[in-house]
């Protein structure tokens, strides 16, 4: 029972950081992101200071935080240079910092509770707290007490929500939730195809495989961004499985025959809510709105999409290129998309030094980690194709990374089987 309330303590811990919000009954005050920032600092100089050790940073933390300082002051001087005292990404670096530690106190509490964090470990955290939120997602949606219920926990504008009528989950929604559950299908499918003892279970095969598909129908019906993981997810499935050259892999036979055989389930399952309720017609007709079009049109497209090709607006001067306009909030330029909101706001000279840091992160997780390089050429991708439709990034998913210890980098690349207890967060 102790550890089950453990284990959720850790999910407690998790959600405030990758789910970060607002409490409702603190509007004005920090989110739980930032909470968990400051908790984060001073475990992490605590721990510093007990292991007698000094401050202990990884490469990858010194290096990414170098890059947040540079993107910072770029940002400045365009807003300087601009005169318009939009300092939207001005502070990045405290954003950076902020990220960083605030998955801090939960890979302590996890390495107190489970002696090591692993890629897998942060998997199943996610997976099963993203199946939580979609849960919730379909909750709130249809029970007006269970939407009342999480109103009086998470701060949200539900008006707004209201006057789109769009899902709510318990602490996301639309693209940002989108890009979330993107992200951790990414992960799941990552880790069923590149850890051999979960490879060896069938029980967690399952499990995995469910959530995936869980949160690929309705994590879609929250956000259709949620495609992107999703589409990633399957593409790595079927080069690992070698189902693109028709013969599957013998390692990957009973992997891929539990996938069938789920996929088979829950087509059925939905091919019945689709057909006998109206509430999931719509809700699935709006989440593969794409596949839908597809088949009846003949042509994939969405409504979003084709919103999307009007937006793109770019400067207009070689000196709103090179150094942008200094413009980000208030929606100036009327466009959502990535790209042009970030390169309008500090120019080419901005947008370079925001993007080469996330090709670093990936190149040096891949280096550190070549068994999963597969994972995290999918994060890169995902790095630029989000920014297609949103301008936010994707360092929420990389901060798990930069807290592992050196013997669990080992453990994880299959060099060590124990670790020290000194390693072992108090």
């Amino acid at each position: 029972m102790w550890k089950i309330i453990q284990i959720l303590l850790i999910a407690i811990l998790i959600n405030g950081s990758y789910y970060s919000f607002n409490f409702a009954f603190w509007v004005t005050g920090p989110n739980t992101k930032m909470i968990l920032a400051v908790l984060g600092v001073l475990c992490f100089f605590y721990d510093a200071y007990r292991k007698q050790r000094g401050v202990m940073v990884s490469p990858v933390f010194l290096f990414g935080g170098l890059f947040s300082v540079i993107y910072s002051v770029i940002n400045l001087v365009a807003v300087e240079a601009n005169d318009t005292y939009d300092y939207s990404y001005a502070n990045y670096v405290m954003t950076y910092v902020t990220w960083v530690f605030s998955v801090y106190p939960a890979i302590c509490a996890m390495r107190s509770v489970h002696g090591r964090v692993t890629i897998t470990l942060i998997a199943y955290y996610l997976a099963g707290l993203s199946v939580f939120q979609c849960i919730t997602g379909l909750l709130n949606d249809n029970f007006p007490a269970c939407q009342d219920f999480t109103d009086s926990i998470v701060f949200t504008a539900k008006d707004f929500y209201e006057s789109i009528d769009r899902m709510r989950c318990f602490s996301a929604s639309l693209d940002p939730a989108g890009v979330r559950f993107a992200l951790v299908l990414i992960l799941i499918a990552a880790t069923i195809c590149m850890d051999e003892e979960v490879q060896q279970s069938k029980g967690k095969i399952t499990l995995l495989f469910i959530a995936y598909m869980l949160i690929s129908v309705i994590g879609n019906m929250v956000a259709r961004t949620t495609s992107t993981g999703m589409a990633m997810g399957l593409l790595l499935l079927a080069v690992k499985s070698n189902l693109v050259g028709l013969r599957v892999r013998t390692s990957m036979v009973k992997t891929m025959s539990i996938f069938a055989t789920l996929l088979v389930i829950f087509g059925t399952l939905g091919g019945v809510l689709y057909n006998t309720s109206d509430y999931f017609y719509s809700q699935l007709h709006f989440a593969f709105e794409g596949f839908f079009n597809l088949f009846e049109k003949g042509e994939f497209t969405t409504g979003s999409t084709e919103v999307l090709q009007t937006m793109w607006q770019w400067p207009e001067d070689n000196k709103s290129w090179i150094i942008g306009t200094g413009l980000y909030g208030g929606y100036k330029y009327g466009t959502d998309i990535g790209y042009c909101r970030l390169i309008l706001y500090s120019g080419l000279m901005g947008f370079v030094t925001f993007a080469l840091s996330f090709v670093y992160y990936a190149y040096f997780f891949a280096r550190r980690y070549p068994r999963y390089w597969w994972l995290f050429l999918c994060f890169l991708a995902m790095t630029f194709i989000i920014w297609a439709k949103v301008s936010t990034d994707i360092l929420l998913i990389y901060a798990f990374f930069f807290w592992f210890t050196t013997e669990e980098s080992d453990y994880i690349n299959g060099v060590s089987p124990e670790i020290p207890e000194e390693e072992l967060c108090a």
